[in-house]
């Protein structure tokens, strides 16, 4: 099969392929045979989670879809040697996170949140709701401004509210890793919020040791 052939539709629903719900290892068996319709349930019932992770990061619907069908054709061509260690679905965020760092280092774009991050689950107008827009853009821009280390960790833990473990396998660190850079996060936004700037080196064990007194 042309993997030309196999762009979908990610924007759009796909029709249904299988008749009754079959399990996923069952899919991952007959895909990595080749069975291409085995494939495009794989990819509807995993698409808007990648897509929507990947719209997070980059924060363009357009280069969303782009990155998501870059993504599953990677997972196509890497069925062989998929090993099922991790679900299908932790491996395939994975292989979403590596395009999309390499499509960051191709363009050298910066991670932001969503685009409608400061419109997202908005408080009904109000006299408070100048202050709360204000704070939404000062928390966004404190978030901007971490290491790309803990920015990832507090977009995929708190945006997209995936798991430690998940993070772990994603990232590729160990899951005492992960928490750390989710701690240090927190401390640094906490200080960013405060008014003050963020470090160039936030990786201060002291100021870690200090926070956990």
């Amino acid at each position: 099969m042309s993997l030309k052939t196999l762009r979908l539709p990610l924007t759009a629903a796909l029709p249904q392929v299988e008749p009754t719900e079959v399990p996923e290892g069952k899919l991952l068996a007959r895909a990595s045979s080749g069975d291409r319709g085995a494939f495009t349930e794989l990819v509807r019932r995993h698409q808007g989670r990648v897509r929507s992770l990947l719209l997070r990061l980059c924060s363009d619907r357009s280069l969303a879809d782009d990155l998501a069908q870059e993504v599953f054709l990677r997972a196509f061509r890497g069925l062989v040697g998929f090993e099922g260690r991790a679900s299908f679905g932790t491996w395939v965020y994975r292989i979403a996170y590596n395009v999309f760092l390499n499509h960051r280092a191709r363009s050298r774009e910066l991670w932001s949140l969503p685009e409608d991050y400061e419109t997202r689950a908005a408080a009904p107008e109000d006299a408070m709701s100048a202050g709360r827009a204000d704070l939404r853009r000062d928390l966004k821009g404190a978030i901007e401004a971490l290491d790309d280390r803990y920015r990832a960790v507090v977009v995929l833990y708190y945006v997209h509210e995936v798991s430690y473990p998940e993070i772990a396998e994603i990232l590729d660190l160990p899951l005492g890793t992960v928490k750390t850079h989710l701690h240090r996060a927190k401390r640094l936004l906490r200080r960013a919020m405060s008014g003050n700037p963020i470090p160039a080196d936030p990786a201060d064990p002291a100021e870690d040791a200090e926070d956990e007194a």
